[in-house]
């Protein structure tokens, strides 16, 4: 009997998730037996005549077909399932092509569509706005478009196309026999491509099929994927991807790249490769990251990836830096004792006792948390050790620069505040990593280890980069850095290059997007289009604009309310009507929110009536277990959910919250870093995004966002 090689698309993967829960059971049933003989004849395998050659169906139940092509001798790839007349209907448009000899399955009206161009081809379109007629359907009159089928509200949006590769944007709003009439119109300038099997066969074996595509290595890791839902998907890697997981860098190397761009899936590939050289060397790596709740994913994730106990997994240690240093502080007999509110009050004392020292000074406007922010970020942040020190401080990231005389004033305040702190045993997060890089360059630490992942680079200090560099011997495949500048959500900066990590011919920009549909990315991208941000490289750098996004949905809806609980019983409801009308679950859906109060109440109020709630915590079962997921946007960084409600983007008292403390520099880059945090949070998003506020107006971030973008509703 032939063993098969099996490959799944996205686009079944998408499929399967929409499917009614019996149906889903059902089909992958029959997956599991055409896993044993595609061609089984209990399967009633059929060739579909109008599709391209081998493309072929089979029932898996009796309203709804698998579709699946043959790539002779034995590669079986899964490209749909849907019900019978639609599965058919999407069959006949699949073709498999080459794209710089990688496998590519599209729909045929994609094939031989003009190529995006270097100046964002992913808003091009809507730039065009004001253009009334494109050329697709020039030769039309309105009439005939109407007499088509086509709705009179679309006809604008039908003129506007200039290629057939744009019609897909338009499916899920016209009626399926208009659509279909459309598309035989277009196809009359698109000719299906025919390529060997061979050549087909030879590009799996080689790229993993192409950034659609996942080739399998053996059929049981095609069943760990569907017993493990969306996130076996988060494992998938592009070709250009897995070259970057999978290459030798001589010294550190960085990634980075726009919003669900799949960095955190090349990081987990990577420290996967490494932990297999380092078990070779009786060694270990580190995979650090800076949120909390990420350790646990990542190492669920590991562990999905490799296969349960798989020998590699023993040599990663996956954790925050901080629970590292912990770790480290305890083996010396140190054990840091962190009491938030007494510091607070400590600090308060500290400025008391230096106001009339320097009472001729201005600095004293400034509220608490300025004085918090300047000793956590720009003295320990940047481990300073003495007055001079800081008096030479370039403040990146800081805003409103201090004159030496309230420098001196600031210093005081640190010292007070470190003397009352050792005084009552207490501690900061960043005392932490100023004593276990004590400790590690007095020599405590008595192996270093072989390589380093570092995911979220941008929110880490440079303390701690210069922490990690210490514990990592320096050589080949030591550091592998992964983040986004655009997605730095705390204040401070730091500059690779003043910490002697050189990246140079050794970083990457990741453009594509996996997570988000296309219309959810270019309303998450307009929104920060014009924000101007540090990537750690001392520059200012302009937003880089994401290539097509390879899904689409419906736009992003913004609904306003006059009241939250209002605003929460919406959410609510719609749920609901999206579990109907859809097959979702409690599971798929995330609430996010800026601050704690006061959706953390509403939410159980309204929403626990009906349905489990999850807030997401350490453990990584809240997140891929069962329930409605709930957390703050800084909370969900790094994670994502197939439907996302942010609440309270109201503008003066929650997205931003206006601070009347600050002005200047230091106003814009407060107002920019809230800026910067809705994009994460709306990025967040796989399928659906929904935005909503009360009492007050939109958040006036929103207002970057084209009407074309978004749904507004009241």
């Amino acid at each position: 009997m032939i063993t098969y090689n099996y490959t799944i698309s996205r686009e079944f993967w998408q499929d399967l998730n929409r499917l009614p829960n019996e149906v889903a059971i059902r089909t992958q049933h029959i997956l599991s037996r055409m896993l044993q003989n595609p061609w089984s004849t209990e399967l009633h395998p059929e060739k579909i005549n109008n599709a391209e050659p081998g493309v072929h169906s089979c029932r898996a139940d009796d309203s709804y077909r698998i579709i699946w092509k043959h790539i002779k001798p034995k590669d079986i790839v899964f490209c749909l399932v849907d019900k019978h007349d639609d599965a058919y209907r999407r069959a006949a448009r699949k073709s498999f092509t080459l794209d710089d000899g990688v496998v590519k399955v599209a729909d045929v009206l994609e094939v031989g569509a003009k190529a995006a161009g270097a100046k964002g081809p992913l808003f091009e379109y809507a730039r065009q706005k004001d253009q009334q007629f494109g050329t697709l359907f020039v030769g039309y009159r309105d009439q005939e478009l109407l007499d088509f089928g086509v709705p009179l509200d679309l006809l604008p949006n039908v003129r506007a196309l200039d290629d057939a590769n744009q019609l897909t944007n338009l499916e899920r709003l016209l009626p399926a026999n208009v659509f279909n009439k459309l598309v035989e119109i277009a196809l009359d300038i698109v000719e299906r491509p025919s390529v060997p099997d061979e050549q087909l066969q030879q590009s799996l074996e080689t790229y993993q099929g192409g950034d659609e595509l996942c080739r399998f290595v053996n059929s049981e890791e095609f069943q760990r994927a569907l017993k493990g839902d969306m996130e076996e998907w988060m494992l998938f890697l592009a070709p250009s991807q897995r070259y970057l997981s999978l290459r030798d860098y001589n010294g550190p190397a960085r990634v980075k790249g726009v919003s669900g761009s799949g960095k955190t899936v090349v990081a987990l590939h990577r420290a996967r490769y490494l932990a297999k050289k380092a078990l070779e060397r009786q060694g270990k790596i580190l995979f650090l990251t800076y949120g909390n709740r990420l350790p646990g994913v990542i190492s669920h994730l590991l562990e999905k990836l490799a296969g349960e106990n798989a020998p590699e997994l023993r040599a990663v240690e996956c954790c925050t830096i901080h629970h590292w240093c912990f770790r480290l502080l305890s083996k010396n007999g140190i054990y840091p004792n962190v009491n938030e509110d007494a510091l607070g009050e400590i600090l308060s004392q500290a400025i008391a006792d230096n106001r009339d020292k320097f009472a001729e000074l201005s600095i004293w406007s400034r509220p608490r948390h300025f004085f918090a922010d300047e000793i956590r970020i720009a003295i320990k942040g940047r481990a300073i050790q003495s007055l001079e020190e800081y008096l030479a401080l370039e403040r990146s990231g800081r805003g409103t620069p201090l004159r030496p005389a309230e420098r001196r004033v600031v210093y005081a305040i640190y010292q007070a505040y470190q003397a009352a702190q050792k005084e009552q045993g207490l501690w900061e997060y960043e005392d932490l990593i100023l004593e276990a890089l004590r400790l590690v360059q007095a020599g405590s630490l008595e192996t270093l280890y072989l390589a380093a992942v570092v995911d979220e680079i941008q929110d880490l200090t440079e303390a701690t980069l210069r922490l990690v560099r210490a514990i990592v011997a320096p050589g080949q495949n030591d550091l592998f850095l992964v983040g986004d500048g655009l997605q730095r959500i705390y204040p401070g900066g730091y500059s690779l290059n003043r910490l002697d990590i050189d990246v140079t011919g050794r970083s990457t920009l990741l453009r594509k997007n996996y997570r988000n549909t296309q219309e959810i990315l270019r309303a998450a991208h307009a929104l920060v289009g014009n924000v101007q941000f540090d990537d750690l490289d001392e520059t200012a750098d302009p937003v880089p604009e994401p290539e097509f996004s390879l899904r689409h949905g419906n736009l992003p809806v913004l609904h306003g309310f006059n009241l939250s609980d209002q605003e929460i019983q919406w959410i609510a409801e719609e749920i609901q009507r999206l579990k109907a009308s859809h097959g979702y679950n409690d599971s798929d859906f995330a609430v996010l929110y800026r601050y704690r109060k006061p959706y953390q109440e509403l939410i159980t109020t309204h929403l626990g009536k009906n349905m489990s709630l999850v807030e997401l915590q350490k453990d990584p079962e809240a997140y891929f277990g069962e329930g409605l997921k709930h957390t703050t946007f800084h909370s969900s960084k790094g994670l994502e959910f197939k439907v996302v409600f942010v609440v309270g983007v109201t503008d003066g008292s929650m997205v931003p919250r206006d601070d009347w403390s600050l002005n200047g520099e230091e106003l814009n880059d407060y107002l920019a870093r809230e800026q910067r945090l809705l994009y994460v949070a709306m990025t967040r998003a796989r399928d659906k995004l929904y935005l909503t506020y009360s009492r007050g107006q939109s958040s006036r971030y929103l207002t970057n966002i084209p009407k074309a973008y978004i749904q507004r509703e009241k």
